[in-house]
């Protein structure tokens, strides 16, 4: 595995919720949002592009750049470098700038990003460029005279239905905290909002259990950097989209301790109530993709606990219907924050973008043979121990 952070000089003192995609001349582009706080006035949307480098590994232990990769690894195993270009700062808002999306659409580059000091008052903002993004045009609302929270992705990237609808997960936070899906079916030009969706709370326990144990440890309960306004709402927020035999799926970041789940029939327009799944959550954002090869991937902090620890980050593989999920690496499991990651996969390999300690932006790199044999050892020592 390669790891390495984008920026060698961090522009500003914190940096958070990345977007990585990859663009069809083989390039990456990273936006994030970046400031002197989560929330502050002073955040705006940054971005850098990385032109990667593919070779084979001829020592076994070491890549060149002073890219590591895990000890041990077969000589001639693929791995990568990336060589990424310095911060731009392409926004100047009067307002803090949050989550920053990215959709690669035909010869443009669409990018989504939030705008408002108050979470409950957010406004969305898109921009345009070409797929070579070195101009972008003026920031314009997604959704002209929207004041309900925020429209189109909030978080993770929408995909593109085989009918060319564009379906997009988004989510507000006034008290209670709803999902929904945002579709449009011109190009990203008109949104069509979904009802709201969120959680019976008053079925749902009230104590928070990684709080609970903290307390009984005499311990403060550990909470990462995030806004003030986000601690005292409940539901569900953020949610990634996919898509099997026609069937779309939604996953949910929540408040209880756990991902959960909704279904469309209908490409998008009418969902199930939302279900409690088996995969933990700790109350941060996640990421999922389908590679071409039909197969699930998820990037998330395997923690419960509302507000759990934003470590270790772990790199899970799901069946093509998403029935089951195993977990075959680790990415990070030091303390600290590493969370929000964000993937997408080129001909060589899968790459993960990640925030690291609110101090710089990683990223990741895993050929499909490492991963292969990653899994192949996970099953492997799973055998042993039954």
């Amino acid at each position: 595995m390669f790891k390495q952070m984008i920026c060698k000089n961090l522009p500003t003192a914190m940096c958070h919720s990345s977007c990585l995609a990859a663009l069809p001349n083989g390039s990456l582009l990273c936006v994030w949002f970046g400031g002197s706080r989560e929330g502050a006035a002073d955040t705006e949307i940054y971005y850098s592009v990385g032109k990667p480098f593919y070779f084979e590994n001829k020592t076994g232990r070491q890549g060149h750049s002073g890219s590591h990769t895990h000890d041990g690894q077969p000589e001639g195993m693929l791995t990568a470098s990336c060589q990424w270009s310095d911060p731009a700062c392409i926004t100047n808002t009067p307002e803090a700038c949050w989550n920053p999306v990215l959709l690669i659409q035909h010869e443009h580059v669409l990018l989504f990003f939030k705008t408002g000091n108050k979470i409950a008052d957010w406004k969305t903002m898109v921009m345009l460029s070409r797929t070579d993004p070195v101009y972008w045009g003026h920031p314009r609302p997604l959704v002209p005279g929207d004041a309900n929270g925020g429209r189109g992705p909030v978080r993770t990237k929408p995909i593109i239905l085989p009918s060319g609808r564009i379906c997009a997960g988004g989510s507000i936070e006034r008290g209670d905290w709803l999902s929904f899906c945002d579709y449009s079916d011109n190009y990203g030009i008109t949104w069509n909002r979904t009802a709201l969706m969120g959680l019976n709370l008053l079925n749902l326990p009230q104590e928070d259990e990684a709080a609970l144990k903290a307390e009984e440890q005499g311990e403060p309960a550990p909470l990462p950097p995030v806004s003030s306004q986000s601690l005292n709402g409940r539901g569900v927020i953020q949610p990634v989209l996919w898509q099997d035999k026609g069937r779309l799926h939604m996953y949910m970041r929540s408040t209880e301790g756990y991902i959960y789940s909704s279904i469309s029939d209908d490409e998008g327009k009418h969902w199930t109530e939302p279900q409690l799944t088996e995969l933990y959550n700790n109350n941060s954002g996640f990421d999922l993709i389908r590679t071409p090869g039909g197969r699930l991937f998820m990037a998330c902090n395997p923690v419960k606990g509302n507000w759990g620890p934003r470590t270790p980050l772990a790199l899970f593989m799901g069946k093509e219907d998403g029935s089951r999920w195993e977990m075959f690496l680790r990415l990070e499991k030091e303390k600290g924050e590493f969370s929000y990651p964000s993937l997408t996969y080129t001909f060589n390999g899968l790459w993960i973008s990640y925030t690291y300690n609110r101090k710089n932006i990683a990223i990741a790199f895993l050929p499909w043979r490492e991963i292969a044999q990653c899994r192949k050892f996970r099953i492997s020592e799973a055998v042993k121990q039954s």
